[in-house]
């Protein structure tokens, strides 16, 4: 049936023989002979409601839509109980740009005629527009009951994507959405749009391997792809895949030099990559810098500040990571330790979300600065504004951080600590923070920054509260020696299997315990047993865990008897929490700072004898402790107090170390 049959429908039981011709001419397209036709009927009967509402429509359909707004309403004023009257007025709102209006018009509609599918569907629209995707999946569900056609189906779940990447707490729409897009697939209009967005909810709840699956599929259509490389490589990071990433990332930034997040995931990789060498690392840190942040270097910079040596110095920090996060687990107690009178700590916060831990550092802070959705330049002259003496940055080339404000300079000292394991690349960035055992002699050629070692270490621990009490020596009940390492799967390169693996042939009945988030993903759970049996850790030697939540992970040191550090890329939380829970560390001291946070926390504790410098020294540390179960229980008994007695958890004297650093940076600042 045509549109105005249907109209001519809606207006119940026959029309007038005027209204009926009116109706032909407008079919046919005659608008201007349909609107004397419509005017000469008001002419006699002003109260005609379908005349008045044709008129409207009539403008509307010559774009002249604030006269039809004004048209349908008078039609409205008249009967208000037509459902394609408040249909029509939606529509020619939504052509005003006026959607909250045409929300509620369309609305209106559907609840008088809840089966008109024009109404629903357009009213789905304009919820979509506003940013109100819940209300339009629900009216999408409708639709498709009535209508399971593909385009339904892919709005539906375009709209419950929306909503789940607004809101964490609606995830579940993902597979909701998956389903969908599931039914699609096979006969869809543009497959690899289709697939990407299928990749993603699969990505965002963490099937990574299908994910990935999925994008390899939409560069077989695409291979010039720069989000399906970006996003494959993501999901290779998360499957331990790091060379994979690495090759993915550097495809995007090929293909999408505007995109330099790509170029910056490289560079975050390149720690874990065990081919990397360290003056490899260095020269890409400084490429990128070239490439990317050199362009924002200013030209000249001054500052008016007062350059007395021991005035009050205002300190920045800049991080993206000041929520639950292992940095704000280190930084909360060095924030809370500052000297007021001689530090004022500011803090700029580069995420969208908060937490408790967010609300806890805020109130420790001299000063709070929400900056995630601040440009780089407006970042800098709140900066500037805030007149920072010392700018601290906290991540690094890792997520969300924001490195090209420190390319431009807002503050007169900046310095790198803690988020990040290497040299950030930029002429900008004054000071690398570290200590002697981090960072012995040599290592200056691999940072651009002065590196400024602090007396003991580079960062402190303080247990949290869920930290469980030591148990007993595994060992003793179950009869065996249990390794295990908890570190997340990408500092499991083959190297570090290969040695787990002759540690195991050389400790008859000892057992490998792993515990790491992307061991939830199955296909890639079987892929990285097969990796460790070929490297000649048997699987019945062998158990793997998935993700464990951060109050519970610790509790697996229980079953624990020895924990083997990974490399090039060792453990650093995780390293602490073992030796809190009574767990000696055999660790392979590496070239950087990556290598060596294991080893300095060793050095700090007085045991030296657990740091290898090759991995024949690492099969001889790990194979003599397990042969000494005296020694394991000894230290099982004794590292907690070790722990607490040690530099690593004297925050009084590290922000004191810290805040003396901070004074030797402004005496030798030349201003």
């Amino acid at each position: 049936m045509s549109l105005l049959r249907t109209l001519q429908a809606w207006f119940g039981g026959g029309s007038a023989a005027r209204l009926e011709m009116a109706i032909r001419l407008h079919e046919a397209g005659d608008l201007a002979g349909a609107e004397a036709h419509y005017q000469t009927i008001l002419h006699t009967d002003a109260s005609n409601a379908d005349a008045t509402h044709l008129l409207g429509l009539i403008a509307h359909q010559r774009g002249e839509h604030v006269r039809a707004v004004a048209q349908i309403r008078a039609a409205i004023a008249l009967n208000a109980d037509k459902a394609i009257y408040h249909f029509n007025l939606g529509n020619a709102l939504a052509a005003l740009e006026q959607p909250q209006a045409a929300i509620a018009s369309f609305r209106t509609a559907t609840t008088l005629a809840p089966g008109h599918i024009g109404a629903r569907a357009n009213l789905a629209h304009a919820l979509t527009l506003t940013g109100q995707h819940r209300d339009a999946a629900v009216e999408l569900r409708y639709l498709l009951r009535q209508q399971p056609i593909a385009a339904t189906r892919d709005a539906l779940a375009a709209a419950l994507i929306r909503c789940a990447d607004a809101d964490p707490a609606a995830a579940e729409a993902y597979d909701e959405a998956a389903a969908l897009l599931q039914l699609t697939l096979e006969g869809a209009d543009a497959p690899a749009e289709t697939r990407l967005a299928l990749a993603h909810c699969l990505q965002q709840r963490k099937h990574w391997s299908e994910a990935a699956d999925q994008y390899l599929a939409v560069l077989l259509l695409q291979p010039a792809n720069p989000q399906a490389h970006n996003s494959l490589a993501n999901c290779y990071n998360q499957l331990g895949r790091i060379a994979e990433a690495i090759r993915h990332y550097r495809e995007t930034y090929r293909l999408a030099p505007d995109f330099p997040e790509a170029l910056a995931s490289v560079l975050a990789c390149l720690n874990y990559d065990p081919e990397c060498t360290p003056a490899q690392s260095a020269a890409e840190h400084r490429q990128w810098a070239e490439q990317v942040a050199a362009p924002h270097y200013p030209r000249t910079v001054q500052f008016d500040y007062d350059r007395d040596p021991e005035r009050r110095l205002r300190i920045g920090y800049v991080s993206p990571d000041l929520r639950r996060h292992p940095v704000s687990a280190i930084f909360a107690p060095v924030l809370d330790a500052h000297d007021r009178d001689r530090v004022e700590p500011i803090c700029y916060y580069n995420f969208a979300g908060e937490d408790a831990v967010t609300v806890r550092l805020k109130s420790l802070a001299s000063r709070w600065r929400p900056v995630a959705g601040l440009s780089d330049d407006a970042l800098c002259e709140q900066i500037r504004a805030d007149r920072i003496d010392i700018l601290v940055d906290l991540a690094g080339h890792t997520a969300h951080n924001r490195l090209l404000a420190f390319a431009r300079r807002p503050a007169p000292i900046q310095v790198s600590w803690l988020g990040y394991f290497n040299t950030t690349g930029l002429a900008t960035m004054d000071y690398f923070l570290s200590d002697p055992w981090c960072s012995p002699t040599g290592q200056e050629s691999h940072y651009v920054e002065r590196l400024l070692r602090l007396p003991h270490t580079r960062f402190c621990y303080q247990p949290p509260e869920y930290m469980p009490g030591v148990g007993p020596l595994p060992a003793e009940s179950s009869g065996h020696i249990t390794f295990g390492c908890l570190n997340n799967l990408s500092k499991l390169n083959v190297n570090v299997l290969a040695l787990w693996g002759a540690v195991l042939s050389a400790i008859p009945k000892s057992r490998l315990l792993l515990q790491a988030a992307a061991l939830d993903d199955a296909p890639n759970r079987t892929r990285f047993g097969a990796l460790c049996a070929k490297h000649g850790i048997a699987p019945d030697r062998l158990e793997l865990r998935g993700f464990v939540p951060i109050e519970q992970a610790p509790a697996s040191y229980a079953e624990i008897d020895i924990a083997l550090d990974p490399f090039p890329f060792c453990g650093g939380m995780t390293s602490l929490e073992a030796l809190w829970q009574g767990v000696p560390l055999v660790t392979l001291a590496g070239e950087t700072i990556a290598g060596r946070q294991s080893a300095s926390m060793l050095m700090n504790l007085g045991l030296a004898e657990l740091i290898a410098e090759n991995a024949a020294q690492y099969l001889e540390i790990a194979t003599h402790l397990a042969h000494d179960l005296p020694r394991i229980a000894a230290l099982r008994s004794g590292l907690r107090a070790r722990v607490a007695a040690s530099p690593l958890m004297d925050y009084s004297m590290f922000t004191h170390a810290l805040e003396a650093a901070y004074r030797d940076m402004w005496r030798l600042d030349p201003g």
